[in-house]
C-alpha cells in the first residue's frame, strides 16, 4: 500500500509533460493522497476503535487495488487526482490502525522492534514504489508502471487475510468521537508530538518530490531513470529497527531533537553541486524520516490511555496534513531557484526540531 503513495513522485516530470502540466500541479498528485490520508484518518481510527483493527486494515487493502488498477487509464490530470485521492482515503486503513494494532499487541522494547519491522516495510514499499516505478516507466511509460502497483497491493491485501492476526474490539464504554478528539487534542504533549513529526514531514516529502528537478537539471543532468535510482537511498530506512528499539529502551523523547537535527543537515546538504553530496543529503533526510516517524508513534500510547486509534489519527493528521502542503508550496518557489525550495523545507524541519526539544523537556517522555 505504501508503494501506492508517493508511486508518482519520481516520475513527476514525465506525467507533467505527457498531460501538459507544471511542476506544482503534477506535484498535486502526491498532496492529494496525503490530503486524503489526514481526512481517511477520521473514518478508519475511530471505526478500528470500534469494530476492530483487522477488519479495517484488510478491508481497506483490499479496496485500494481498484483506483490503483485505474490510474493508467485517467485521460487528464483531474482524474488522474481523484484516483489518487481515493487511494489516499483508503489508506489509513492501514497506516493509520496499524499503529495501534502493533502498539496493543507489544509491550516493552518488543514494542519498538516491532514498530521498526513495520516501518522498515513502509520503506521497502516505498523504494518499489520510487524506483520500481520510475524505472518501469522508462521502458512502458507511466500510465503502465503506475497501474501495476495493483499487482502487489493485491497480494499483499490476500496474504493479510490469510496470516494477520484478528483482534478484539473495545469493550470500554462508548464516548462521542466529539469529546474524544477533544479531551486529545488539549494534551499539549498529543500535540506537541504532532507538530514534531508533520514539520518534519513537510521538509523531507519537500525535498524529496522535487529533487527530480534538481538532479535531471544542470549540474547534475540525469536521465529519469537514473534520477529514480538516487531514489534508492530509501533502503537506508531499513536501517530503522535498531534506533526504535533503543527508543523503547531509553525513551523515545531523548532520541527525537538528534533525529530531527540529522534531516535538517541532510535538507542544506542538498544544497552542494556535487552528486554523492546530494546522495548522501538525501539518504541523511531518509534516514531521519523513517526514525522520527515511528519514534513519534510509539510516544502515542505513552500520552494517552484510552481511543487510541483516534489519538493516532489527530497525531496523522496533523502529520499528512503538513506532508500534504510539503508537497505544493515549495514547487511554488522552485521558479525561484533549488536554494528557495530548501530554505522553505529547512525552516519547516526548524520548528519540528523546536518541537522535539520540547518534548525532550518533558520527564514523562524521558
Amino acid at each position: 500500500m505504501f508503494a501506492n503513495m508517493y508511486a508518482t513522485q519520481a516520475i513527476l516530470p514525465e506525467i507533467g509533460r505527457d498531460l501538459d502540466a507544471s511542476a506544482a500541479a503534477t506535484g498535486l498528485s502526491i498532496t492529494v493522497v496525503v490530503a486524503g490520508v489526514a481526512l481517511g484518518a477520521w473514518v478508519h481510527g475511530p471505526l478500528s476503535d470500534r469494530i476492530g483493527r483487522w477488519k479495517v486494515m484488510v478491508a481497506s487493502a483490499g479496496l485500494i487495488v481498484v483506483p490503483t488498477a485505474a490510474l493508467g487509464l485517467a485521460p487528464n490530470l483531474a482524474s488522474l487526482l481523484a484516483l489518487r485521492a481515493v487511494q489516499g482515503l483508503l489508506m489509513p486503513g492501514l497506516l493509520v490502525v496499524a499503529v495501534p494494532y502493533v502498539t496493543e499487541r507489544f509491550e516493552g522494547p518488543r514494542q519498538g522492534a516491532a514498530m521498526g519491522a513495520y516501518t522498515s516495510s513502509l520503506v521497502f514499499g516505498g523504494f518499489v514504489g520510487r524506483v520500481g516505478t520510475a524505472l518501469v516507466a522508462d521502458l512502458v511509460g507511466w500510465r503502465l508502471a503506475l497501474s501495476l502497483l495493483a499487482v502487489p497491493t493485491a497480494l499483499g491485501a490476500l496474504t493479510m487475510r490469510a496470516w494477520l492476526p484478528a483482534d478484539q474490539p473495545s469493550h470500554r464504554p462508548r464516548r462521542s468521537l466529539r469529546g474524544v478528539i477533544a479531551e486529545h487534542a488539549r494534551n499539549r504533549l498529543v500535540l506537541t508530538n504532532a507538530v514534531c513529526a508533520g514539520a518534519t514531514f513537510f521538509g523531507f516529502v519537500g525535498i524529496f518530490t522535487y529533487a527530480t528537478y534538481r538532479l535531471t537539471a544542470d549540474p547534475f543532468d540525469l536521465s529519469l531513470s537514473a534520477a529514480g535510482l538516487v531514489y534508492g537511498v530509501w533502503l537506508v530506512g531499513t536501517l530503522v529497527t535498531p534506533v526504535t528499539t533503543l527508543a523503547g529502551k531509553i525513551g523515545p523523547g531523548r532520541l527525537l531533537p538528534v533525529l530531527v537535527s540529522v534531516s535538517l543537515g541532510g535538507a542544506l546538504l542538498t544544497l552542494v553541486d556535487w552528486l554523492p553530496a546530494m546522495v548522501a543529503a538525501l539518504a541523511l533526510m531518509a534516514f531521519a524520516m523513517f526514525t522520527v516517524v515511528p519514534v513519534c508513534q510509539l510516544l502515542i500510547p505513552r500520552l494517552v490511555t484510552h481511543h487510541r486509534g483516534t489519538a493516532t489519527s489527530l497525531h496523522l493528521t496533523v502529520y499528512y496534513a503538513a506532508g500534504a502542503l510539503g508537497a505544493f508550496l515549495p514547487g511554488l518557489l522552485l521558479d525561484r531557484g533549488w536554494a528557495a525550495v530548501v530554505a522553505s523545507c529547512a525552516a519547516a524541519i526548524a520548528v519540528g526540531l523546536a518541537a522535539a526539544m520540547a518534548l525532550r523537556r518533558s520527564t514523562t517522555l524521558r
